[in-house]
Parts: C-alpha cells; sequence; structure tokens
C-alpha cells in the first residue's frame, strides 16, 4: 500500500505543475491563484489534522510556532510562485527535476545541524546535484520574466525549494511532538496565504478574479495531499526508500508531463541532466 501512496503522492505534485502551467498560459496572476490554494489547503488541514489539544499547544508555543510557521509559508508561496514561471518558461521536466534536486539542502542541513552521518554514496550524489544542475539550465538568458532570466527561475526553484524542504526536516525533529503533520502544515499554508493576501492588497488590479479562485482552490486539495499521502507511506516504509521513489517519479512523470500534454523542448544535454539528477537524488538519501 505504501507505493500506492507514492504514486498518488507524485500524482498530486504533478497536477499541481500542470495546473500551474495553465494558470501562466492563461495570462492569470500566479500570486493570486496561489494565495487561494493556501487558504483552501489550509482550512482543509485544519478540518482533517484537528486534535482537541490543538489550542492548549498552539497557546504553549505561539511565538516560537507562530514565527516559524510564517517564515515556512513565506519559503513555501515565494517557491511556488519561481516554479509556476520556471514551468512556463523551461518546461515542466527540466522545473521538477531542479526542484527535486533541492533535496541536496535539507541533507546538508541535516548533516550539518543533526549531525546527521555523510556517507560516501552522498558525496557522490552531492556532485552529481551540481553537474545536473549545470546540464539543465538552459541557454534562454534572453528569455526573461520581468527582469529575471529562465536560467535564474530554476537556481531560485532550486533554493527556495530546498528551504521549504529543509523546514520540514526541522518540524520533524523540533515540533512533531507538539503538532501532527495535518495542523503544521495547516499553520504553514495560513501564513502563505496571509503573505500573499498582504501582497496582493498593496496592488491596484482586482484582488483575485474568479478564474483564479477556481483554479487556485483546485489546486488547493492536491497541494495538501501531496504531503499527506507522502506522510501515509512514510508509515509504512523507511524514508530512504520513500523519498527517493517519490522523486525520482516526480522528475520522470513531469518530464513525460512536459513532453506529451505541453510540447516542452529538451535538449541532448537536458536529458543528460534529467538523468544525472535521477542517480543523485537516489543516492542522497
Amino acid at each position: 500500500m505504501a507505493y500506492v501512496f507514492l504514486a498518488l503522492s507524485s500524482a498530486c505534485s504533478l497536477t499541481i505543475a500542470h495546473l500551474l502551467k495553465v494558470t501562466e498560459s492563461q495570462n492569470l496572476r500566479t500570486l493570486n491563484t496561489l494565495t487561494v490554494n493556501y487558504i483552501v489547503a489550509a482550512i482543509f488541514a485544519f478540518f482533517v489534522g484537528f486534535e482537541g489539544d490543538f489550542v492548549s499547544t498552539f497557546v504553549n508555543h505561539s511565538s516560537i510556532l507562530l514565527f516559524f510557521c510564517v517564515v515556512v509559508g513565506a519559503f513555501f508561496i515565494g517557491n511556488f510562485v519561481t516554479y509556476s514561471k520556471s514551468v512556463h518558461t523551461n518546461g515542466v521536466g527540466i522545473t521538477i527535476a531542479a526542484m527535486r534536486l533541492s533535496l541536496l539542502i535539507p541533507v546538508l542541513i541535516s548533516i550539518y545541524w543533526y549531525a546527521e552521518y555523510l556517507s560516501g554514496l552522498k558525496i557522490v550524489g552531492i556532485i552529481g546535484v551540481f553537474g545536473a544542475m549545470l546540464l539543465l539550465i538552459p541557454k534562454k538568458n534572453d528569455i526573461k520574466i520581468g527582469s529575471i532570466s529562465a536560467s535564474w527561475l530554476l537556481i531560485l526553484t532550486f533554493v527556495l525549494s530546498g528551504f521549504a524542504d529543509a523546514s520540514l526536516k526541522i518540524y520533524e525533529e523540533e515540533f512533531s511532538t507538539n503538532l501532527n503533520e495535518l495542523t503544521f502544515m495547516g499553520l504553514v499554508f495560513s501564513g502563505a496565504f496571509a503573505i500573499g493576501l498582504i501582497i496582493n492588497l498593496f496592488r491596484k488590479a482586482p484582488l483575485i478574479t474568479k478564474k483564479e479562485a477556481i483554479l487556485g482552490a483546485i489546486i488547493g486539495i492536491p497541494n495538501l495531499y501531496s504531503s499527506i499521502f507522502l506522510i501515509y507511506a512514510l508509515g509504512d516504509i523507511s524514508g530512504s526508500i520513500a523519498y527517493p521513489t517519490v522523486n525520482v517519479l516526480n522528475v520522470l512523470g513531469g518530464t513525460f508531463l512536459g513532453l506529451l500534454i505541453w510540447n516542452d523542448k529538451v535538449s541532448t544535454k537536458q536529458w543528460i541532466g534529467i538523468a544525472t539528477a535521477v542517480i543523485a537524488i537516489t543516492l542522497l538519501i
């Protein structure tokens, strides 16, 4: 059953990538769409994960938890905005590969902060990450989203996604005994929603259009369940199996999603980069 959950988690992640590509292709405002997505995901997470002692737990740890969740929420929404732009510019498969390679960041934090063991294979995996990123970065410096080139979008996706994943490691080590996963994710999504809403309120354009609201609500559920299904899988199998499996599924699934549905163009160098990414991801766990 664990592998079914991993497949479902990957399917949710690929659904998000596809819907963000739709958002960009229809010229909808990504931040507005994501703001709706996060409030829907937060409400659903609180509803499913509510525990009787939640209020007292939150009060006892309010200042630490609130600050941490807002910071994590900022990484989440910043990551998804950049991810959406990169999916549109660089293609689905290449962007997902860069996003999954960001596993390097929580691995390094685990080694430095929590004194986890660095094996020879992990060292090879770390080297592989840098090699894969160099191969994946396109020669599209003339293509820009605002003032940011397509190449920098991949690097930003890598960094922001890495710190978002690292925050989950910190939650697991520092706060998991105080809050269950769904309640924590609800707080994080609430923080991301608050940040998105504040930014949108300072804009002169209409707050949220009907299309943005509908698409954001649709994204919210797979966004939440991509994490929930992974948590379910981790209840049956070890992280050393679950994480590389779901990441490899995401990279391969994203590549074929981009090719078959969105007609993404992947160069020979980038194909080698995708293959290198799959190997590096596997070695890092």
